[in-house]
């Protein structure tokens, strides 16, 4: 009789339990090593500080899906991406929430008026003399005159309010109305004659400004103008110091009288050449020329 080394069914059984061990092992490790580059994905999301900044967050989310997009587990990070993501929309609800109360508290204590002017995002509300718009999503707020902006700050309501106080003193330092009135007349004069605004007295607000900054430059300018002795004047400036000549009752001065003719059609749509000219309230129009009359009876 002759032998054979055919396996028996015991064999045939280790081989088969040794294969599917060594494939578990397999998928074990492999599982391992995803979970490994999971787990390296989401170090920054578990980090205290990383909640501390809620605008940079959705961007981190995304970055972190996009690493984790490739993994064979990457369905179990999308779970817990989706968890982060609606304790996000909480956190946000609550900061908003709070923002508004909090708003209100620190103009009240400030002695400041406080008026909603849109509540659709950005909000928008004022703060006279100041707009000021609110981007909660991205926590940040923006003061604005004449539709400009002066002052960016976080969308904190303590930060706000001292923003605005820190605008006002900066738009409101060392002002005189008659100095102003004769400087507006000064770079008037100047822009007529060379022929700056075209033909005739009215000259574009655009022409006239520059005429305007140099009056309101300081004797080291004069001396020496370079850049370091240069006063910068603003839009926003021009606009803020006409409402106050206007409040201190000076558009008619010395026998004359400063007009802002009014843009009309698309000119006023135009932001390099008309400015909004607005009171503290935020009412007014849209101006395109400056322009100086004889005041009657003077």
């Amino acid at each position: 009789m002759t032998e054979t080394n055919a396996p028996t069914g015991v064999d045939d059984d280790v081989q088969s339990i040794d294969r599917q061990v060594a494939q578990t092992q397999a998928a074990w490790k492999a599982e391992a090593q995803a979970l490994g580059k999971l787990a390296t994905a989401f170090g920054p999301l578990a980090k205290p500080k990383t909640y501390e900044n809620l605008p940079k967050l959705p961007a981190l989310l995304e970055k972190v899906e996009a690493k984790i997009r490739p993994l064979a587990v990457a369905a179990r990070g999308v779970v817990v991406l989706d968890e982060i993501r609606a304790d996000l929309r909480e956190r946000r609800r609550r900061v908003h929430e709070r923002l508004a109360r909090d708003l209100s508290a620190e103009c009240k204590a400030a002695g400041l008026e406080l008026r909603v002017v849109r509540r659709e995002e950005p909000i928008e509300v004022r703060i006279p003399p100041f707009a000021v718009l609110i981007d909660r999503e991205k926590g940040r707020a923006e003061l604005r005159f004449a539709r400009l902006p002066i002052a960016a700050c976080e969308a904190d309501a303590a930060v706000i309010v001292r923003a605005h106080g820190q605008s006002l003193k900066a738009m409101g330092q060392a002002f005189q109305a008659d100095r102003f009135f004769d400087a507006c007349f000064k770079a008037w004069r100047a822009a007529c004659s060379t022929g700056s605004g075209g033909s005739g007295d009215r000259i574009e607000i655009l022409d006239f400004l520059p005429y305007l900054a140099l009056q309101h430059q300081s004797p080291a300018f004069r001396v020496e103008p370079i850049e370091r002795n240069f006063r910068s004047y603003s839009r926003a400036r021009f606009a803020y110091d006409t409402l106050r000549l206007r409040q201190a009752g000076q558009l008619t001065h010395d026998g004359w009288r400063m007009n802002l003719g009014v843009a009309t059609g698309t000119t006023a749509t135009k932001k390099n050449r008309a400015i909004f000219f607005e009171d503290e309230h935020g009412d007014g129009e849209f101006k395109l020329t400056v322009f100086f009359t004889r005041a009657e009876g003077r």
